[in-house]
C-alpha cells in the first residue's frame, strides 16, 4: 500500500546519505532529514495527541521545517493544510476559521504577521514555532532534534486525506480542496511520466510550497527519486540564477510572470547556466512571444509547457520538440490522465474541437471540504469540470483558451481575455498583461486592459490601443487601458481577474 509515509521511506532506505534539501546553505541528507520528521512525528503524537484526521496548518515559507512538517503531519494521518506566506492576515484567518485548524506549525519570518489575527483564532489550541521562543508556543527544534523518537505505527491508507488545499479563490472565495495520499502520489508519477525527472536531478524551487504544484509536480517527484531540493524562501530573479550556478540545478519550474522577470536578466541564458537540462512552465499559459524568447536562449535543453490545477495536479505536457511549432499549446495528456471537451449541450467528446476541459484520473480531488454542493457542481458523470474553456486539435494537443467565467461578451460576440492579452505582450517594453470585460450599456461588455511595462517605458494607452486595432477585430480592442504598477496574483502566479474587476470600469 503506498503513502507519502512510504514515498519518504523508500526513499530514505535507497539513499541515507545523499544530500535530499539544500536551504539558506544548510545541507541535509535524507536520513538527517528522516530522523527529524520521525522526531516531529513522534511528538505531535504525544504531545499534542495528532491522529488520523488532524488538521495542522503550516505556515512557513519554502524551508527544510516546511518539508519536515509536512511529512511528519502525514505520517500519522493527519491534514497538512499548507497557508500562502503572501496571504493577508485576514485571508489567513479565513481560511484557519474555515477549516476549523486546532494546531498549527509558524515560521518566525511571519510570527509578526500572524499576531495580527492571533485573537481571533479562538478555535487555535496549540502553536508550533520554527525559531520562535514565546511563551504558550512549542518549540519545532526541540520536538524535531530531540531525542531518538519510538517508531510510529502506521494505520493510514492510500485513501486517508493527506492535504487540504485552498484554491486561489480568482474566481471567488476560496475553497478546501480535499487531496488523499493516493491523489497526491498520482500527481506525483504524473509529474515524473511527464517531465522525466532523474535520480541525479536536482531542482530549484522558487514557487512557494504552499501551492500544490510545488508539492505535487517539484518536491514529491524528486523526493521519489532521490533527487535534491534546493529551497528558496521567496523568488528573486538574481537569486534563482546565483542558486542554479553555484548549487548545479539541473531542474527548474517557473510560472509566467517568473519567466519574464528571468528574462529580463542578463544572466538567464543557457551558455550561463550549464547544468541546467530542464525548464518547466507551469501554472498559468504563457504567450507565445515568452515562450519563444525561452526556447530562443534555451535552445539545447529541454524546454516544456505544462497545464493543471489544484484539484488535479499537472494533467498535460508540450515536450520540447513540440515547443516551437505550437507554442500557445499546454500539451497532451500525460499517461494515466483522461481528458476530454463539455460542450454547451452538456454533451462530452474527445475528439478535436472546443468546450469546457474535462479530467478523470486517481490524481482528482476527492471534493470540497464541507462543500457538498459545490462538491457536486465541480463534476459531471464523475468527470471534473476544471471551468477551463480549452481547444483540442486532430493530434490530441490541448490549448487553453481561458477560464469560463472570464470569456468576455461585447455585443453578442463571445472571445478569451487571453486573445487580447498575447497581443498586448507583443510589445517589446510589456512586462505583463491583463483583460477583462468591463460592463458597457450598449455593447453589455467591452475590454479593459491592465499593463505592466518596464521601467521608463514610453508605452502609453494610445499606442497599445492603436496596436491592438491594427492586429485585432474592433471588438476586442481595448475601450480602456491602465498602465499598472504590477498585477494581482495568486500564489501560482495566476492574474486575479476579480480584483481587477473591483478597480472599477475607468
Amino acid at each position: 500500500m503506498s503513502t507519502l509515509r512510504t514515498l519518504w521511506e523508500d526513499t530514505e532506505r535507497r539513499n541515507p546519505e545523499k544530500i535530499g534539501v539544500i536551504t539558506n546553505g544548510i545541507r541535509l541528507t535524507y536520513r538527517e532529514m528522516g530522523n527529524r520528521i520521525r522526531s516531529l512525528s513522534t511528538n505531535m503524537a504525544s504531545n499534542w495527541n495528532i491522529g488520523s484526521g488532524t488538521i495542522v496548518a503550516l505556515y512557513a515559507p519554502n524551508c527544510s521545517e516546511f518539508v519536515i512538517a509536512y511529512f511528519a503531519a502525514t505520517f500519522l494521518g493527519a491534514i497538512v493544510q499548507p497557508v500562502d506566506e503572501r496571504m493577508t492576515p485576514e485571508e489567513v484567518k479565513v481560511i484557519l476559521d474555515d477549516s476549523r485548524a486546532r494546531f498549527l506549525v509558524v515560521h518566525c519570518r511571519l510570527w509578526d504577521k500572524f499576531g495580527r489575527v492571533r485573537s481571533k483564532l479562538s478555535r487555535l489550541e496549540r502553536i508550533l514555532g520554527i525559531g520562535i521562543e514565546q511563551n504558550g508556543v512549542d518549540r519545532f527544534e526541540d520536538w524535531a532534534l530531540g531525542a531518538k523518537s519510538t517508531p510510529i505505527g502506521s494505520t493510514i491508507r492510500a485513501d486517508t486525506i493527506a492535504e487540504l488545499m485552498y484554491t486561489s479563490g480568482s474566481s471567488g472565495e476560496p475553497k478546501p480542496v480535499m487531496r488523499t495520499h493516493r491523489n497526491a502520489l498520482a500527481g506525483s508519477r504524473n509529474a515524473l511520466r511527464g517531465f522525466g525527472y532523474r535520480e541525479d536531478d536536482v531542482i530549484a524551487i522558487g514557487m512557494p510550497l504552499s501551492h500544490s504544484s510545488a508539492i505535487t509536480s517539484q518536491m514529491l517527484p524528486l523526493i521519489g527519486k532521490g533527487g535534491t531540493l534546493v529551497l528558496l524562501d521567496r523568488f528573486d530573479a538574481g537569486l534563482l540564477l546565483d542558486t542554479v550556478k553555484s548549487e548545479a540545478v539541473t531542474c527548474m519550474r517557473a510560472v509566467p510572470t517568473m519567466l519574464r522577470l528571468l528574462l529580463s536578466n542578463p544572466a538567464f541564458f543557457s551558455d550561463m547556466l550549464p547544468s541546467l537540462r530542464l525548464l518547466v512552465n507551469s501554472s498559468a499559459a504563457i504567450d507565445p512571444e515568452t515562450y519563444r524568447e525561452v526556447k530562443r536562449r534555451f535552445s539545447g535543453i529541454e524546454v516544456m509547457n505544462s497545464y493543471g490545477l489544484t484539484e488535479a495536479s499537472t494533467c498535460t505536457v508540450l515536450p520540447d520538440v513540440e515547443a516551437l511549432k505550437r507554442t500557445d499549446s499546454v500539451g497532451y495528456a500525460i499517461e494515466g490522465v483522461e481528458m476530454c471537451l463539455l460542450d454547451d449541450e452538456g454533451k462530452m467528446f474527445s475528439t478535436s474541437g472546443t468546450g469546457e476541459i474535462c479530467i478523470r484520473g486517481e490524481h482528482v480531488f476527492v471534493g470540497y471540504r464541507n462543500r457538498p454542493k459545490e462538491t457536486e457542481a465541480a463534476f459531471h458523470s464523475g468527470w471534473l469540470r476544471t471551468g477551463d474553456m480549452g481547444r483540442l486539435d486532430s493530434d490530441g494537443f490541448y490549448y487553453i483558451i481561458g477560464r469560463k467565467q472570464d470569456m468576455i461578451n461585447c455585443g453578442g460576440r463571445k472571445f478569451s481575455p487571453v486573445e487580447v492579452e498575447n497581443v498586448v505582450m507583443q510589445m517589446p517594453d510589456v512586462v505583463n498583461a491583463a483583460a477583462v470585460g468591463i460592463p458597457h450599456r450598449v455593447l453589455g461588455q467591452v475590454v479593459k486592459v491592465f499593463v505592466v511595462a518596464q521601467k521608463e517605458s514610453d508605452l502609453s494607452p494610445k499606442l497599445i490601443k492603436n496596436h491592438c486595432a491594427s492586429r485585432l477585430p474592433s471588438h476586442k480592442v481595448p475601450f480602456y487601458v491602465d498602465i499598472a504598477l504590477d498585477l494581482p496574483v495568486n500564489a501560482a502566479g495566476k492574474v486575479l481577474r476579480r480584483k481587477l474587476l473591483e478597480k472599477g470600469d475607468n
